[in-house]
């Protein structure tokens, strides 16, 4: 395995698709492309108001600061409460969101369903995690609290609470020990 560490002073602050509030970016697969298949990140959102629409895609959000809000679909309501209330939606939805008691901070996963499909897990960990290849995945951590560190690497980099890494199988390799304690989001990608 391979991997790349995001720390959360560097991610890019961007305005919505729809310019109502501001993403900080974390990354997007292929790296610069408008034409991304994935793409991680985590917005400040301080009001209500509709959401982006990205056709062809299905959206994960994970609440993580904030009192909550609402999603107000044109079937259905879904309210994300603390601690981590979370939702699935495909990115064509009409939908709108109303805040429960002031601004909310959240992650969000979007992908390309045609191109790779994602879960997302939250998981506590404690100790040692060795990350074995599978053929087409590769997983991306968000720190939602605690540490961790690369141990099968020398140089020790460390991922704090926030931060993210990026773990992709490569032929030829070691196997790659993550040592980490606290809770983080796991996303699965899975090429199709």
């Amino acid at each position: 395995m391979s991997y790349r560490i995001f720390p959360a002073d560097r991610m890019t602050a961007m305005p919505w698709k729809n310019g109502g509030g501001v993403t900080r970016e974390i990354f997007r697969f292929p790296e610069g492309d408008d034409a991304w298949w994935w793409r991680m990140s985590v917005a400040e959102v301080d009001g209500d108001g509709p959401f982006s629409a990205f056709p062809g895609c299905m959206r994960s959000l994970t609440l993580l600061s904030g009192e909550g809000m609402r999603l107000d679909f044109p079937d259905r309501r879904v309210e994300l409460l603390p601690p981590y209330g979370s939702a699935v939606f495909s990115g064509e939805e009409a939908l709108s969101a109303h805040l429960i008691d002031g601004p909310t901070t959240d992650f969000n996963a979007i992908w390309r369903s045609a191109k790779v499909s994602v879960t997302v897990e939250r998981r506590a960990m404690h100790g040692a995690l060795w990350c074995i290849p599978e053929q087409g995945v590769s997983w991306f951590v968000y720190f939602l609290s605690g540490h961790g560190m690369v141990k099968s690497d020398p140089a020790h980099p460390e991922i704090a609470a926030g931060d993210a890494i990026w773990l992709q199988p490569q032929a030829g390799a070691p196997r790659l020990i993550l040592e980490a304690f606290g809770e983080a989001l796991w996303c699965r990608i899975s090429a199709l």
